[in-house]
């Protein structure tokens, strides 16, 4: 769903507005439809107008992915479309008295809801049933792109055994641009400003996949072994420089 302030057809909708809607509306009504779902929204990985590779990453691998499309936004439109081509689980939503749906996605199969205290309660059951559609038709496809590759047998190309193709020090860019504050250290680190390594540690224990792709890119390039008892970390630390002893005089008395 759109998380920046939104105009449209000339009436305000506040960014703060949006954000109550997803709070006390989408969510609940998710949460009481499965209270083992973990909810994440646009606005928890990245700031407004930007796509980010973690949004990215949780549109191809989230088991269920919610567009709102009530207010007609880009962003969504656009991520709405790549969940559709990458995978089967897709919820749309749209709020019964807003605008028009746009003609292109207005055929496609939707829930619509009432922000009131009965309708959360009335897309609470609907999302409910379709939780449970999807749970007892895992291959079942949910949108015309699917149906269509399905008939035709699209070959959708395949990525899954090609990970020794990426180069460790990719895969930790990647990661770190996934965060602008480990970024930022890591930046400082590499122009020679002293870095607290608590700092940078804590940074990026706060962020599960970053650490998981920069402990993959540690073991990938050797940088990390757990063949002994205990883990072996090699960190790039300099050496310390070894003084030459000086040469030992020759005490000996000439005969």
């Amino acid at each position: 769903m759109p998380i920046g302030d939104q105009d449209v057809g000339g009436t305000k909708v506040s960014a703060k507005d949006l954000k109550r809607r997803y709070d006390d509306l989408i969510k609940e009504a998710l949460l009481r439809a499965d209270p083992k779902l973990e909810i994440t929204r646009a606005d928890d990985v990245a700031v407004p107008g930007t796509i980010t590779s973690d949004i990215l990453t949780r549109i191809m691998h989230s088991d269920i992915v919610v567009a709102d499309v009530t207010y007609p936004n880009p962003n969504v439109f656009y991520e709405l479309g790549l969940r559709h081509a990458c995978r089967i689980g897709t919820v749309i939503i749209r709020d019964k008295g807003g605008p028009r749906v746009p003609f292109d996605i207005a055929h496609l199969r939707h829930i619509e809801y009432e922000n009131t205290p009965s309708g959360l309660k009335d897309l609470s059951d609907k999302l409910r049933q379709v939780l449970d559609h999807f749970s007892r038709n895992p291959e079942s496809p949910d949108s015309h792109f699917h149906e269509l590759a399905k008939l035709t047998h699209f070959p959708y190309p395949d990525y899954s055994d090609n990970s020794d193709d990426i180069e460790p020090e990719t895969m930790a860019i990647l990661a770190m641009m996934q965060s602008p504050e480990i970024l930022d250290l890591m930046i400082r680190a590499g122009s020679g400003e002293p870095v607290d390594q608590k700092e940078l540690v804590t940074a990026m224990a706060q962020n599960p996949a970053i650490m998981g792709s920069f402990a993959q890119a540690m073991v990938k390039s050797g940088d990390l072994s757990f063949t002994g008892s205990k883990p072996d970390a090699v960190l790039p630390v300099k050496k310390p420089t070894r003084r030459k002893r000086p040469a030992k005089k020759n005490t000996k008395r000439k005969r």
